[in-house]
Order: C-alpha cells, then sequence, then structure tokens
C-alpha cells in the first residue's frame, strides 16, 4: 500500500520496491540477453564451426589491404558484371572478409546498407585469400542483442516500446533507490552472509553502489537510441511535412549513386586508397569498401570509418574515383549526421555517443569484459532485488496473493532463461546444416526450451527446483567445449588458437566460466544435512 502521510525517504522506498518489482522480471530478461550481447561477434564466431580452422585475417592496415587485393581479386573472377561489390573488411573481434554483389546490373549497395538477401549473393575469405565453406544459416549473437529490445515474437514496434518503457521504470527506480539510501557509501562495505533476508538487501545495496555509474549510463543510453519512439514531438514539429527529412539529416545514407558510363575501366589498386582513408582518419582503420559500377569509367570506391575505434556511433566514409584512386569533392567525410547548424551538429553527436556507449563496440578485450561483468552486476542487482520482496513477504503473517507467482517467475528468469541460453548454443551444433528455416528452428527451440523450464517453474517454485535448473544450465554450459570439439571439422583443432588469435577458445573459457557460476549457485542450494 503506498505510505500515505510518510516521509520523502518513506515515499522513494515505496516507489522503489514497486517500480523495481513491476519491471525486474522483464529488465532481467532484458539485461541477461543484452550482457550476452557484448559478445555477439565471438558467439556468432562460435556457431560457424566451418570456419574455425581457416587462417585468421589480421585486422591491420596491412592487413586490411591484402584482404581487399583478394576480395576484389575474387570479385573479378566470380562477378564482373555485378552493379556492387561489398567488402566487409577483417577486424579485430571478425577475422575474416565477407564478401557480397549484386546478381544483376541496377541494382545498388550503399556503405550503410545491411547483409545481402533477396538479390545479393555472399561469401567469406579467410586471411590467405581461401573461400571459407558456405555460412550455416544462424542469428548467432545477434539474436541475443535484437532479442533485449524487441522480445523477438511481438510486433518490432510494440517489442520497442515495451521496453523502453521497461527502461524508463528502471530509471525511475535507481534514481528512487539512491534518495532511499541513507549509508550510501557505507553500504558498499557492508555485506553479512547467511544472515537471510538481511543477506539479500547488503548484496543488493552492494551491487547497486559498486557498479551506480554504470547502471545509470546503460539505462539512459537505452532510452536514447529509441528516443523518436517515445519522444517524437520534436521531430515532429520541426519536420511536420515529411518526416523522411530528418531520417536523411540524423541517419547514415550512402553517398548519391552515378550513372554507369558504359565505357570498361580498370579499377585503380585499393592499398593507396585505404591508405588515404586511414591517413585522413588519423590512422583508424575501415570497416567496408563499397565498389559502385566496378569495371566502369563511372566506378566509386566507397570507404567506411571502422565505428569500434571511437566512442561515437557515427558512421563515416569517403568516396573516391575508382579509376583513378583520388577522393572526391575535396575528401570531405561524410557523416551520419548531415545538419543544418551547429546545434544540430552537437545533439546529433550526443546521441551518437550515448549510443556508442550502449553499444559498447569502442572497448578492447580487457574493457569489452569489464562492461560485461558489469552486466552481470546489474543482472544481479535486479535478481536481489527481487528475490528480496519475496523473502520478505514470506516472512509476513499473511503472505501477499502474489507470492507464489512471485516466486515461479525469479525462477523463470535467473535459472530459466540461463539454461534456455545454453540450449541455443546447443541446438546451433545439432540441427541439421541443410535444415530449412534453419535460424528460426534455433530460436523456436531455445524459446521451446525456455517454455518448459518456465511451466516446471510455475508448477514447482521450489528450493529443489531452483538447484534442479541452476545444476541443468551449469551441465549444458559446461560441456559446450567439448561439444565444439566434437562438431567442429577435425582440422579445425589444429587452427583454434589461430582464428581471431584465440576468439574460438576464449569463447569456450567464457562458456565454462558461465557453467561455474550456475553450478556454483546450484552447489550452493543443495539440500542440508543435519548432524545428529
Amino acid at each position: 500500500m503506498f505510505p500515505v502521510g510518510g516521509g520523502w525517504r518513506q515515499t522513494m522506498a515505496w516507489l522503489h520496491t514497486w517500480t523495481g518489482l513491476l519491471a525486474g522480471w522483464l529488465l532481467l530478461v532484458m539485461c541477461i540477453t543484452g550482457s550476452a550481447a557484448y559478445y555477439r561477434d565471438e558467439i556468432s564466431l562460435w556457431m560457424q564451426p566451418a570456419w574455425h580452422a581457416g587462417v585468421a585475417a589480421r585486422a591491420t592496415a596491412n592487413g586490411q589491404q591484402q584482404a581487399a587485393r583478394q576480395a576484389l581479386a575474387h570479385l573479378q573472377h566470380t562477378a564482373p558484371q555485378a552493379a556492387s561489390w561489398i567488402i566487409d573488411l577483417p577486424q579485430p573481434r571478425k577475422p575474416y572478409t565477407e564478401i557480397s554483389w549484386t546478381s544483376a546490373r541496377g541494382q545498388e549497395l550503399g556503405p550503410g546498407a545491411g547483409r545481402p538477401g533477396g538479390n545479393f549473393e555472399s561469401a567469406t575469405l579467410d586471411g590467405a585469400g581461401r573461400l571459407l565453406p558456405a555460412a550455416r544459416e544462424t542469428r548467432g549473437g545477434g539474436f541475443f542483442a535484437v532479442f533485449h529490445f524487441t522480445l523477438h515474437y511481438l510486433p518490432v514496434r510494440w517489442g520497442r516500446w515495451i521496453t523502453s518503457i521497461a527502461t524508463m521504470v528502471m530509471l525511475v527506480a535507481l534514481v528512487s533507490g539512491v534518495i532511499t539510501h541513507r549509508r550510501f557509501f557505507a553500504d558498499f562495505f557492508t555485506f553479512r552472509p547467511g544472515k537471510g533476508q538481511r543477506s539479500w538487501l547488503d548484496a543488493h545495496n552492494a551491487l547497486a553502489v559498486l557498479a551506480l555509474p554504470y547502471h545509470a549510463m546503460i539505462c539512459y543510453s537505452g532510452l536514447v537510441t529509441l528516443m523518436l519512439l517515445t519522444m517524437p514531438a520534436a521531430v515532429n514539429q520541426l519536420y511536420p511535412d515529411n518526416r523522411g527529412d530528418f531520417v536523411r539529416a540524423a541517419l547514415p545514407q550512402a553517398p548519391p549513386l552515378v550513372a554507369a558510363s558504359g565505357k570498361p575501366a580498370l579499377l585503380a589498386d585499393t592499398g593507396p586508397v585505404l591508405e588515404q582513408a586511414y591517413a585522413r582518419w588519423d590512422g583508424s582503420l575501415a570497416t567496408r569498401l563499397t565498389v559502385q559500377r566496378p569495371n566502369d569509367a563511372a566506378a566509386r570506391y566507397i570507404v567506411q570509418r571502422n565505428e569500434a575505434e571511437r566512442l561515437s556511433h557515427e558512421r563515416q566514409s569517403l568516396v573516391f574515383d575508382g579509376v583513378a584512386g583520388t577522393v572526391i569533392d575535396g575528401g570531405a567525410a561524410r557523416s551520419s549526421a548531415a545538419p543544418s547548424s551547429a546545434a544540430a551538429s552537437a545533439a546529433a553527436q550526443t546521441r551518437n555517443t550515448l549510443v556508442g556507449l550502449h553499444l559498447g563496440h569502442f572497448a578492447d578485450p580487457l574493457l569489452r569484459a569489464l562492461l560485461f561483468a558489469c552486466g552481470l552486476g546489474a543482472c544481479a542487482l535486479m535478481g536481489t532485488g527481487v528475490l528480496l520482496w519475496t523473502v520478505k513477504a514470506r516472512l509476513r503473517l499473511r503472505p501477499p496473493a502474489g507470492l507464489r507467482l512471485a516466486e515461479s517467475l525469479n525462477l523463470v528468469t535467473l535459472a530459466a532463461l540461463p539454461a534456455a541460453m545454453a540450449g541455443y548454443f546447443w541446438l546451433n551444433r545439432l540441427l541439421p546444416d541443410d535444415m530449412t528455416r534453419r535460424a528460426a528452428a534455433e530460436i523456436d527451440g531455445f524459446f521451446m526450451l525456455w517454455g518448459v523450464l518456465a511451466v516446471a517453474a510455475l508448477a514447482w517454485p521450489s528450493r529443489r527446483m531452483w538447484m534442479v535448473q541452476l545444476l541443468l544450465g551449469a551441465a549444458l554450459f559446461a560441456a559446450l567445449p567439448v561439444l565444439n570439439l566434437v562438431t567442429a571439422p577435425a582440422d579445425a583443432h589444429v587452427a583454434l588458437l589461430d582464428i581471431g588469435t584465440g576468439m574460438v577458445a576464449a569463447t569456450d573459457a567464457g562458456l565454462l566460466l558461465c557453467g561455474a557460476l550456475l553450478g556454483w549457485a546450484g552447489w550452493r542450494l543443495r539440500p542440508r544435512v543435519v548432524a545428529p
């Protein structure tokens, strides 16, 4: 009940409790899958076992230049008449080169285009320029990244609205929680294990104080990523007639396409082209090279800057003459923001920086591990919050009617979801490669396993069920490195420590760590033997 006549802190404590509880389980789902998304590229590579035997392409200036030449040679042989070529150059977390092309003249790809589909064809090359086996159909780590803000089966707009509202509630819970704290810094050093309700509260307070800057950043920046959906008034006011004008001004746009001249011409060497781009970007590498009108006198090279080397999510590109190899229009870099004023530029830069903070593309391996740990800390913060409520509610003389449901939802989100995520990895290796709608089958299998475990949790929300589901998740995660060794091609084991400088081995180690954490939690819940 609302604390009628209570003081300011008491009111904030009531607000903190109920906002955290009502949105806590959805926020847990978003936070667990969002934390996994920090390693979306590593997970995606793990889920392509046929690529593990390839020679890693090096994400250096020389490595990218070599990869670009290898890709162009392959495209000249495979699709010399295509209207556009796209070369996704090697990156530190993507140690291979992806190429794609249009299957017929007249269809174009700009530097901001997504992965090929429909009339586009694609292939993947390793660091030696050899063609890797066709990619198995899977969403990889991208599934967790997209699911955490769209909720998958819901219409995209509905999913984004729901997650936006939940994130707003999280922001209210954070602010009210800070106001409620009387001993803000002292709580950081206070933890009394084995004290029941007191221990849960100590853990909750310590987790809140330890990573408060991260919690505030990830919450607010998440709202900024969807601000055009939840706060459209400013855009509607400034662009009343055509919202598309705002999209073209604020979001990445492909350079205008030129008509083919019909005159054959040799393409310029990509090495000097990339060198010019690196020099203009103070040594930053490229992420994509697009070739428009290849083998035509009107050919264009479009080099897109690597976002991972900057905090901002702003996309920048340079346009070159594809025959002469010189920068067009004096070398002005095209940006994701094409503002009409300094104020608009500042707003776009602020938005791009906050989006970059949320995505974490800029993080090196150590910082990425820290962000992942902070993400797990946020999950633990929410988890201890909802568990604390159920512990306190059970001690009341008249427990609330929704207590059993709350205990079941705790189990569904904190134990069943991680086990289902481990199952998603298993399905990636066990489903046949030639299965129709294979990527959808992996995702459907994830939700079916989660659903089965959720039904069990709703039916028996007991301590033993907690132990069973946590140990199940631990076993599934811990066995994944063995599954990787068994199901990957035989020659992949030799290259395990080569491709991506050990990315696959590091992913296996991370999966083992997840299994160890779940196993420790499950072991803590084992039945205690009471001495006679």
